[in-house]
């Protein structure tokens, strides 16, 4: 069997399997967004791991170095914030083309170094090795939480509220704009204009750290995760890991007033763009509806988009109500094209 027949999740789960046992102070495993590990009675370490992959993750012809380094850190930061806790501590591992200047790399390490210090983090090793294609770029972030703090994706339950923070698709249409203006699809100038908003979401996101806190703190959560796949793809783990389904309402997605004003330049409606586009890095989550009012105490800004079901699947309904199975149509790796 090819892995493209598999698909990158499928691998995951097989690879699981080959792991049926784990150390008793693992508390999260393989499947989540971070593995939980106990190292003590109370305290949990978080651990997660990234790769970013010149031509597959970024293009460095509209990519510049100092906001894929603050990406790269970012990207794990939001893995963290998505089990409620703090990232801490960083480490990278570059694979280098001998081509690429001693310049390029400070100029990376500029930006992950802008992110981590906002985040009052730090980078505390790594390696680095000889890349004979491409720039390479893997980091393993590591932070801390209470135990009985500690979400997951596997808690959501039949009745429960889904919630997005931020607004969505807004760093996939970001992406596109990228790419049309690194083909010559303009002057620099004029893709800029009145676009900034949706290329930094894409470029320099900003992973929802203090929201998660405040969510595991508060109890009120049953089930979060942070956006990376694409709404449709990233509710689908919750509802397979919880063993439910959920209704998503279209005209609760929140969407920018600066990727409605693009619309008529990107190739798709912008809902396509909110449902499965990827790299929002928003929290998504449920909360229980003897929890709402709680919740609603704690003034997060976020948006309830729909409703956690007993069936399997997730139902999308429209403006007039009509009701469709919503596929996972988000980014994913290895999966069959044709």
């Amino acid at each position: 069997m090819k892995i493209s027949d598999l698909g990158e999740f499928g691998l995951i789960e097989s690879i699981k399997k080959s792991f049926p046992g784990r150390s008793s102070r693992t508390l999260v495993g393989i499947g989540d967004d971070a593995a939980a590990l106990r190292i003590s009675p109370s305290s949990v370490l978080l651990a997660t791991t990234d790769m970013l992959l010149e031509g597959v993750h970024f293009d460095l012809s509209f990519t510049d170095l100092f906001s894929l380094g603050w990406k790269s850190a970012a990207v794990n930061a939001s893995d963290i914030a998505a089990m409620g806790g703090v990232p801490r501590y960083f480490l990278t591992s570059l694979g280098i083309p001998t081509g690429m200047s001693v310049e390029a790399v400070r100029e990376f390490y500029r930006g992950f170094g802008a992110f981590t210090r906002s985040r009052k983090a730090s980078l505390t090793g790594g390696d680095t090795c000889r890349s004979r294609r491409g720039f390479v770029v893997g980091v393993t972030a590591f932070g801390e939480i209470k135990k009985s703090e500690v979400l997951r994706r596997s808690g959501a339950r039949h009745g429960d509220t889904v919630f997005v923070t931020g607004t969505l698709g807004d760093a996939a249409a970001g992406l596109e704009l990228l790419q049309k203006r690194g083909k010559g699809h303009g002057s620099r100038k004029q893709k800029m204009s009145g676009f900034k908003e949706l290329l930094q979401k894409h470029l320099r996101p900003e992973p929802r750290i203090a929201e998660g806190r405040t969510l595991a703190r508060s109890g009120c959560v049953s089930a979060m995760i942070d956006l990376s796949d694409g709404l449709s793809s990233d509710l689908g783990h919750i509802c397979k890991q919880s063993g439910v389904g959920a209704e998503i309402y279209g005209d609760r997605i929140p969407l920018s007033p600066e990727i409605l004003k693009t619309e008529k330049t990107l190739k798709r409606s912008v809902l396509i763009y909110a449902l499965s586009g990827g790299e929002d890095y928003e929290l998504l989550f449920t909360v229980p509806e003897r929890k709402m009012r709680k919740y609603r105490s704690l003034r997060i800004s976020a948006t309830p988009i729909g409703r956690i079901t007993k069936r399997s699947g997730i139902v999308f309904v429209d403006k007039r109500g009509s009701k469709r199975r919503l596929e996972p149509g988000g980014y994913e790796h290895f999966r069959s094209r044709v």
